[in-house]
């Protein structure tokens, strides 16, 4: 994303809310709704209450549109752009799970990474990031994580055998694992050992669910 100054004629609101949908393919109902929710892009209003879109608000928008034609959530994309623009969105954040733990996270793919740990972070979860089958199975007997979320496609060892050697490890077997793919594998992941299965784009409230749901059976497990 260009840099842009918070001065000067970039941010001179000129353009309406009709203009910017135009221009953004947004609808104006998805405008406002994200003004009011995420409150990142927050155009000037005329003394008669109208909305008054800069070229940096386009700008803005249109990265955001980018992202989640790419397939991200709305509330992701945001979240992402704070991070650009080094400023947190005043959107309510859920507090901390009490109970957080130690995720292994193995993918290669650096978009899913960012996602899941704006999600999970937000949690209170300590994430390790590695991108290799091989890499996991060590890691997990290493530092014997809480969970191990896994994709499919791994260099090394894919997360079919990632979740096989998993399980047939003594060492590593009783730790949880969640895989996930663009393809509908579930019944493959599970007969591998997957303790659960979620189809791309993983993310949100659907991914804390699953997460949340196996650790408390973890936990529930070793008490």
């Amino acid at each position: 994303m260009n840099n842009v100054t918070n001065n000067g004629e970039s941010e001179v609101g000129k353009y309406s809310i009709a203009t910017v949908s135009d221009l953004t393919e947004i609808p104006v109902t998805t405008l406002r709704f994200w003004e009011k929710t995420y409150r990142l892009v927050e155009p000037v209003r005329t003394e008669g209450g109208h909305r008054l879109y800069s070229d940096t608000d386009i700008e803005r928008l249109s990265w955001i549109k980018a992202r989640i034609d790419s397939g991200l959530q709305a509330r992701a994309a945001h979240r992402l752009l704070a991070l650009e623009l080094d400023k947190a969105p005043h959107e309510t954040i859920a507090e901390p799970a009490r109970e957080a733990g130690l995720i292994l996270f193995a993918t290669r793919d650096p978009m899913i990474v960012g996602v899941q740990e704006l999600f999970l972070g937000d949690r209170g979860y300590a994430m390790r990031i590695v991108h290799d089958g091989l890499h996991v199975l060590r890691d997990a007997e290493a530092i014997h994580p809480d969970l191990v979320i896994v994709d499919l496609v791994l260099p090394g060892a894919d997360g079919l055998m990632v979740c096989e050697a998993l399980k047939a490890n003594p060492k590593t077997a009783d730790i949880p694992v969640l895989m996930f793919s663009v393809f509908d594998i579930r019944k493959r992941a599970l007969a591998a050992g997957a303790s659960a299965f979620l189809q791309k784009p993983a993310a949100g409230a659907g991914l804390i669910a699953v997460v949340e749901e196996l650790l408390a059976a973890q936990r529930h497990t070793a008490a």
